[in-house]
This record gives C-alpha cells, structure tokens and sequence, in this order.
C-alpha cells in the first residue's frame, strides 16, 4: 500500500491537474498539444519517482500501473473535452 501512495497516486494527480489546467486555461485549438504535454509530464514524473523510491520489487508493474492510468485519465478529459466544445 505504501508503494502505492508514493509512487502511483502521484503521477494520476498531475495527470488530473494537467488535465483541469488544460481544460480551464487553454484554448479549444490548443488543447490536444497541450494534453500530450500532460501525459509526457506524468511519464517525467512516473520514471522520477521509481527512481526516487526505487524497491526492486514490482518495479515494471508499478510503472505500468502508473502510466496505464495517466493515459486513461488523459484518455477520458479528451473525450470530455470534445463533449464540450461540440455543446460550445
């Protein structure tokens, strides 16, 4: 469990912050580059923390779970995101 809160739950709060970011501040035009900027940071991010708390143990898992998640939620604010501008 403490892997998890230091290594995964992380990397899905910058995704889900990126995503609100881009999604308050960023023009409909600009949004796709934007969100690719979102998940390459969470990938940063991801490798940094393996690094930083590096246990041998479950490393690719952890990563996996990780980056699986981040594309998800980027995955699912680019759908809300089209919702969106297609009601604008």
């Amino acid at each position: 469990m403490a892997s998890f809160l230091s290594n995964i739950l992380p990397v899905w709060v910058v995704t889900s912050v990126g995503a609100l970011v881009v999604g308050f501040m960023v023009s409909v035009d600009e949004r796709v580059p934007s969100m690719v900027a979102v998940l390459a940071a969470s990938v940063v991010v991801s490798f940094i923390l393996q690094v930083a708390f590096y246990r041998p143990d479950a490393l690719v898992s952890r990563l996996s779970v990780a980056l699986t998640g981040s594309v998800l939620l980027t995955a699912v604010a680019a759908v809300v995101f089209q919702v969106l501008s297609v009601v604008d």
